[in-house]
């Protein structure tokens, strides 16, 4: 006993709760290695989304993919840009990192409305990321206690939310998620505007929204979603009219390369825009 009556054995500890373990919302985070010849497998990969869990795929050079699900999957595989960076990596082995999609789109539900998302992982969160799922791949947390792997569960999802936020480089206000929607669908279109078939439903679809929203994201623009397809194929052909390296192609070859089908549609559709003919846009010294 000390002079004051207090007990000299030390009392029971009292753990801020800050300390404890949070959970980690429900994702459940799994870590792998696989080996890269597996992503030539498109059944292996569609296997992944059966449980309805979200796959990112990371290299340590390369960078990695987040993808949502097998239809997503198949959207991504169809963008020549997309399909480059997920069949050409060097590495032999790549990280995969799956969490449960509702928990992941409880947290970021903008994610729904998106392409695959491409992560750095050379910089930045993403290299924290992807050294944290090495690390947990490599047996680093096997003689750890319940408590201690809880919490890098729980630092991995915030790493993990943290590196696809940095990656989108995200406004999370309701007009900055509209923004980025926005962005990536208008990108998508600009990629397609030589397919004749391109419609609001089909581009709604490759989104996963429906036609209604795709139309308010386009609101307040002439036309809706069509007239910001129409102007942007006009204003293209225009450039190429006015370009020297089309001098010897023909009008019409310029309007169906640009989605046209219908060569007097394309030309009351000309005139309306820019007030003249596509013959008159063209200039004389490319002419003869």
């Amino acid at each position: 006993m000390f002079k004051d009556g207090r007990s000299s054995e030390l009392p029971a500890r009292i753990i801020p709760l800050a300390t404890l373990p949070a959970p980690s919302r429900g994702f459940e985070p799994v870590v792998q290695h696989v080996p890269a010849s597996w992503l030539h497998e498109r059944d292996l990969l569609t296997q992944c989304f059966m449980q309805e869990r979200a796959l990112l795929l990371l290299t340590r050079r390369d960078g990695g993919i987040l993808y949502l699900s097998a239809g997503h999957l198949s959207v991504a595989l169809k963008d020549d840009a997309v399909q480059t960076d997920l069949l050409s990596l060097p590495e032999k082995v790549v990280l995969a990192l799956s969490v449960r999609k509702e928990a992941l789109l409880t947290q970021l539900p903008v994610l729904s409305g998106l392409p695959p998302v491409t992560i750095q992982t050379r910089s930045g969160p993403g290299h924290f990321l992807f050294v944290t799922c090495e690390l947990i791949a490599q047996d680093m947390l096997l003689s750890s206690s319940p408590q201690t792997k809880a919490r890098i569960r729980q630092h991995l999802t915030n790493l993990l939310l943290t590196t696809v936020l940095d990656a989108l480089d995200l406004d999370l206000s309701t007009e900055g998620r509209r923004r980025h929607r926005q962005k990536h669908i208008r990108a998508y279109i600009e990629s397609r505007l030589h397919e004749a078939d391109l419609t609001p439903q089909l581009i709604a679809q490759a989104y996963g929204i429906s036609t209604r929203a795709l139309y308010l994201l386009f609101d307040g623009e002439p036309g809706a979603v069509s007239g910001w397809i129409l102007n942007r194929r006009l204003e293209r052909i225009y450039e190429d009219l006015q370009s020297l390296d089309f001098a010897s192609m023909a009008i019409a070859e310029i309007a169906l390369k640009h989605g046209f089908r219908n060569a007097a549609h394309f030309s009351r559709r000309f005139r309306q825009k820019f007030g003249l003919s596509p013959r008159e846009a063209r200039p004389k010294r490319l002419t003869g």
